[in-house]
């Protein structure tokens, strides 16, 4: 395997690749083998296809382009020890030359490790875990808790009995007489109450759950802040432009859950994905900042979940999405691995006093 490194700006590398012949090859059999999987033919059951009729349903540059793709992802690390490259974030790969017989050829642009000056993180961490919160709830968010579930089920109610053709019922269209009376009948038709008091107990735990994750995010959010205004942090395009992508794919899932297409929503506000974008992208820099900042303190603080943790999140996710094509195990276990030290490095900032 031959490789070239040529260094750019912005803490990233392209790295030209020349993969031996024998290096795709050994990767046709199983691309082949799960090709055959999914081939349909009429007379025969799907994978039951004899090879010699099935290979003629297959297309040949297919099966060289899924093992290509195989054998670039198998061969990456090797490629990043052998450069003594501390990439991070997602590589673009892009396919050069491609051919039966023929060597592999690919360029890979990464991230790497950018130069990062953190602030005291410990003293600025020690100082929000001073502030005093309280996770306390006051009788009057009770009571407007309450109030939104009986305006609630008015509504639901009210929009029932509509006739076809009547405007949509709001909650500024409901009186006070329209809605329920707290009753013990009520309050057991809304759940698992026992009474009103029962009832109030838990819309209390609830309130009280939830002032709590607050206000863990919102020191969590002043941790941050604080970390970032006293440090020095070289972020990679590549980075930032990932982090976009990431709530671009987010946004689209939220507007999909609306039954609404997301082309159609862009059209109906005049926008465009690369308005979004362009909106985002303060936001995309600050979160890749975040990202290296975490991964950082997790490095010098020796922050590692353990192989256990991670390989039972990984066999949940894979579990969850098995009947889902192109769900990736490296891929998933690389997500779970991050998110899991970015959470033991919250609780280690966290636990400093």
């Amino acid at each position: 395997m031959k490789t070239e490194v040529k260094k750019g700006e912005n803490a990233q590398v392209e790295i030209t690749v020349v993969l031996p012949s024998e290096k795709l090859e050994e990767q046709r059999e199983p691309v082949v083998t799960d090709f055959l999987k999914n081939v349909e033919v009429d007379g025969f059951r799907k994978g039951n296809v004899p090879q010699d009729i099935a290979m003629k349903q297959i297309n040949p540059m297919a099966v060289l382009e899924e093992m290509a793709q195989r054998a670039i992802s198998a061969a990456y690390v090797d490629i990043l020890t052998k450069e003594d490259i501390k990439a991070i974030g997602h590589p673009q790969i892009m396919i050069t030359k491609i051919a039966e017989g023929a060597d592999l050829e690919f360029k890979i642009t990464t991230a790497v490790l950018p130069e990062i000056k953190l602030g005291d993180y410990k003293k600025i961490a020690k100082e929000e875990n001073k502030k005093e919160v309280s996770n306390d709830v006051e009788e009057k968010e009770i009571e407007e808790a309450i109030n939104n579930l009986r305006r609630m089920r008015a509504q639901q109610e009210m929009t029932q009995n509509a006739q076809e053709g009547d405007e949509p019922v709001s909650w500024s269209d409901i009186k006070e007489e329209d809605l329920p009376e707290v009753t013990e009948e009520w309050v057991k038709t809304l759940g698992a109450f026992e009474n009103i008091e029962d009832f109030k107990a838990k819309i209390t735990e609830n309130l009280k759950n939830e002032k709590e994750a607050k206000n863990i995010e919102k020191k969590r959010i002043a941790i941050i802040d604080g970390i970032i205004e006293q440090s020095e942090i070289e972020v990679p395009d590549m980075m930032v432009d990932y982090e976009i992508e990431k709530m671009m794919h987010e946004f689209e899932g939220n507007i999909a859950m609306t039954g609404t297409s997301f082309d159609d929503y862009l059209q109906s506000i005049g926008k465009t994905r690369d308005d979004y974008k362009k909106e985002w992208r303060d936001q995309g820099f600050k979160r890749a900042q975040t990202q290296l900042m975490l991964n950082d303190i997790a490095t010098t603080e020796k922050i590692d979940p353990s192989d256990e943790t991670i390989n039972e999140e990984v066999a949940k996710i894979m579990e969850q999405y098995k009947d889902q094509k192109g769900i990736d195990e490296n891929n998933v276990r690389a997500y779970v691995a991050t998110v899991l030290t970015h959470q033991e490095v919250f609780k280690f900032l966290e636990g400093l006093k």
